[in-house]
């Protein structure tokens, strides 16, 4: 059968494949799937297994490991804004390329909650999730992506099934293929072979496994489309993955790469730990060659060689970057990482490529340097979600969710939405109907700045609290040498003292005056989203392993005294101060 033709019949295989019969049915029973040898897959597809890994069967006894991915968001119609690329500056290396690789803004989210996966992912995944309150504004959104890029001897693995997938009669013979050359990233193939590797593997695992695939709104019935399926990673998810996602701060994760921390080291370690690069002065390709998965470290997120080694497509075509965006003419495919070619110097997590999808000679382009890592994904709106998106998307755009003050019955969006509807001429209601749309993105866009406002409010109030503490740390030391100097008879000392205690004493007033401010800031704010960002802050704040823990205490009562200003519209500072310095003394 033709590449062409094979590639067809697994496609349709993928959207024939939401209805298969599940491995419980005659059919399957009748052609079992054959197996290799126990315990030799892991030696292959996964050479350097970690807490968290999940993983999907192979065929032919192999597995697929994968890493959760998770953003904290109100829920699938919510998002996370991150900054892709790099920004280059005026005579550093790649700023002729900003154009292809700059500093633009991107938005992530998740597909699947927990309650999404099946019961031996749940138990992988959760430890490596935030602790959330139930019936809290976030929950973490999970993607999922390759942990390894996919290997010469799964591709293999995959591509044989699709005959018998195609309706051929026999399962298909499992090939030995546990040499080195196995192990090695699939290169020198095309972007659309790399789609019918992942609608092969999508069929195969939607008929034999569909119980392990992580399903958007759980328990929903099959025809919902909740379903998870492979697919190529789309490039924020790859990007945002390879920069270390959630388990690097918000500093590390715009970084030019990601952090190589050392245990016991305060200085990170040299790429050449992390990545497979040509190391040889000049980049003339000497002594550099592909190595196989798993040989390098990994980044903090758990993925191999998200730098070098094989370079990785992903989901969508190339796009130019213009003023801090994608521009809106599309080319080629585009190509994640760098490979094992580049220099040092070169590659960078946010670097990028674009190829053709053609040779010149018409075939599919193909490159020696070139392979894939897969994701798990499903339907962005799921039947079993429409009402929980349709109910997100109502609070989209409106007046009320900016502030208190504006009761949710009587926002002016609605009252204009009303308008609109009981407009008669069809024109003027097609007028209304622009300037309420323009208006509700006007009202979404200050409410995603006025989220990130209230976030810097939380953590900035936390550092002013940390600071009274210190203040009355200082001015206590103060009191006590003072009271040995009059005790010493050193006037002159004692009256030195004196002074630097009465300007520690207003410095400490100073300080508890501007919390007491930033406490009626903080009720600008609605409490949704205090409540929000302050989960927010608690898990950046919780990267910091001495200063966050004191400053995540701090935030803590913060939010509760916004909460007691929204209500009393006043605060007092002795009571304020008592507080703040009870809250800095140890535990038992």
């Amino acid at each position: 059968m033709s590449d062409r033709r094979l590639g067809a019949a697994a496609l349709l295989l993928t959207a024939l494949s939401l209805g298969a019969c599940s491995p419980a049915d005659g059919d399957d029973k009748a052609k079992p799937v054959a197996q290799a040898q126990p315990g030799t897959e892991s030696k292959f597809d996964n050479p350097k297994p970690l807490p968290g890994d999940v993983s999907l069967p192979l065929p032919c006894g192999g597995e697929l490991v994968l890493r959760s991915v998770y953003v904290l968001a109100q829920g699938s119609l919510d998002d996370r804004e991150v900054n892709l690329g790099y920004p280059f500056s005026e005579g550093e290396a790649g700023y002729k390329q900003s154009f292809i690789s700059g500093y633009r803004r991107d938005f992530i989210n998740g597909q699947f909650s927990l309650q999404d996966l099946a019961p031996q992912w749940q138990k992988a995944v959760a430890p490596s999730l935030p602790k959330v309150e139930k019936g809290g504004p976030l929950t973490p959104m999970m993607y999922f992506i390759g942990k390894y890029e996919v290997t010469a001897r799964q591709y293999a693995q995959v591509m044989a099934q699709a005959p018998s997938l195609a309706g051929g009669d026999a399962a298909p013979a499992c090939e030995a293929n546990n040499d080195a050359a196995g192990r090695l990233p699939k290169v020198k193939l095309s972007r659309f072979e790399a789609e019918r590797f992942a609608a092969v593997y999508s069929a195969w695992l939607m008929k034999h496994h569909r119980d392990l695939l992580p399903v958007s709104g759980r328990g929903s019935k099959a025809e919902d489309g909740g379903v998870g399926f492979v697919r190529l990673p789309t490039e924020v998810e790859w990007e945002f993955a390879a920069r270390g996602g959630s388990a690097v701060s918000r500093q590390e994760l715009e970084g030019r790469l990601f952090p190589r921390k050392v245990e016991g080291a305060d200085s990170e370690g040299p790429l050449g730990d992390f990545a497979v690069f040509n190391q040889v002065a000049g980049g003339t390709g000497q002594a550099a060659r592909l190595m196989p998965i798993g040989t390098k470290q990994p980044n903090p997120l758990g993925l191999f060689d998200v730098i070098g080694n094989a370079a990785e497509m992903v989901q969508e075509s190339f796009q130019l970057v213009n003023a801090g965006r994608l521009q809106g003419a599309y080319g080629g495919f585009v190509v994640k990482g760098g490979n094992y070619l580049e220099g040092e110097g070169t590659l960078f997590t946010g670097m990028r490529r674009e190829y053709p999808l053609f040779g010149v000679d018409g075939t599919e382009q193909r490159n020696e340097t070139t392979g894939f890592r897969v994701a798990i994904g499903a339907l962005s709106a799921p039947r079993s979600r429409y009402q929980e998106l349709f109910e997100q998307w109502q609070k989209e755009g409106r007046l009320a969710g900016l502030t208190d003050d504006i009761d949710a019955a009587q926002d002016p969006t609605k009252r204009l939405d009303s308008i609109i509807a009981a407009a008669t001429d069809p024109r003027q209601q097609a007028e209304l109907g622009l300037v309420n749309e323009e208006l509700k993105r006007n009202v979404s866009l200050i409410a995603r700045q006025r989220e990130e406002a209230a976030g810097n409010l939380i953590q900035s109030a936390a550092l002013v609290a940390e600071t009274v503490n210190n203040y009355n740390i200082r001015l206590t030391n103060l009191q006590n040498t003072q009271a040995k100097a009059e005790a010493a008879g050193d006037q002159t000392s004692a009256r030195m003292y004196g002074a630097a205690i009465a300007n520690g004493r207003a410095a400490l007033d100073g300080a508890v005056a501007i919390y007491i401010d930033n406490l009626a800031s903080g009720t600008r704010y609605t409490d949704a989203v205090i409540q929000a960002q302050f989960q927010r802050v608690k898990e950046e704040l919780n990267r910091k392993p001495v200063l966050g823990n004191s400053l995540v205490t701090r935030a803590t009562l913060f939010v509760r005294h916004v909460g007691e200003y929204r209500q009393n519209r006043r605060a007092d500072p002795a009571t304020i101060l008592k507080e703040l310095l009870a809250s800095a003394a140890p535990r038992p």
